[in-house]
């Protein structure tokens, strides 16, 4: 059986052709895949109205959006946003209440005030340059009243291992495998390289090669850059020791103004 290879390199857009893999392999890790859909979705205020930036295939969204009253989605990928409005096709009760468009942080203008705003999975894709814009623009889009919620937030190493699969799942007579590799690659940011592998029947069909930078946000740096967009930290594990089972980079904020109130 013939076997076709391709490749998304650096500075291109890393889902291209993973959106199916990444839903595949979230799923046959469990509840316990990150990013959490129950760490956000609890933290959506009812009949709200929610701002999600990075929005991937939906699985956060879906989780929001049942408690949300609206759900405004940004999505740079166009393959990401094929998934999440297939999604959306087959929940007709969420059609009404959840709007995706093309943008990408840190530059947008939506001209509205959101109750509820979150990141999930997606600082480790914003440049440490462009993270003050970025909580900008979350500032000036935020109710007066109004929580920010991302995760990401880590104090751990940067990433440097060699190429191992990190994850398996088969469908029918398909096995899929995705092996990652990672390397430094300055002050708080690696490179990371992943192979995605098909098999049909044990034999090698296809392989996809995605590379992208992966920025590591430290909790301090992170704290001042809010503060000076005018928000404070509430919550999360970012700011406290983490118990067992925990994402442990979470963080939640809010204006400033109102946190003194």
């Amino acid at each position: 059986m013939s076997s076709f290879a391709r490749v998304a390199p650096l500075g291109t857009d890393p889902y291209a052709f993973q959106p199916g893999y990444y839903d595949l392999f979230r799923a046959s890790r469990g509840e316990g895949a990150l990013p959490d859909p129950r760490f956000f979705a609890d933290r959506a205020p009812r009949d709200g109205h929610a701002l999600e930036i990075g929005a991937g295939t939906g699985r956060i969204t879906l989780a929001v959006a049942e408690r949300a009253a609206t759900v405004l989605c940004l999505e740079r990928s166009a393959t990401m946003r094929a998934v999440l409005l297939a999604k959306l096709a087959e929940r007709p009760h969420l059609r009404a209440r959840v709007t995706v468009l093309d943008r990408a942080a840190p530059h947008f203008d939506l001209d509205r005030r959101f109750d509820f705003v979150y990141l999930a999975g997606v600082l480790e894709h914003v440049p440490h340059a462009e993270r003050p814009a970025l909580f900008e623009a979350i500032a000036e889009h935020l109710a007066e009243d109004g929580e920010v919620a991302m995760d990401m937030v880590l104090s751990e190493p940067v990433p440097d291992w060699p190429e191992h699969v990190a994850d398996v799942a088969s469908l029918g007579d398909c096995r899929y495998e995705m092996s990652c590799e990672a390397r430094p690659d300055g002050d708080d940011r690696a490179h990371l390289r992943f192979v995605y592998r098909t098999y049909h029947r044990g034999d090698p069909v296809a392989t996809e090669v995605v590379e992208r930078a992966h920025y590591l946000h430290r909790p301090d740096a992170v704290v001042a850059d809010l503060a000076a967009a005018g928000l404070t930290p509430t919550a999360g594990t970012a700011l406290r020791p983490v118990d067992d089972g925990e994402d442990p980079g979470t963080l939640v904020a809010r204006r400033t103004s109102s946190t003194s109130t």
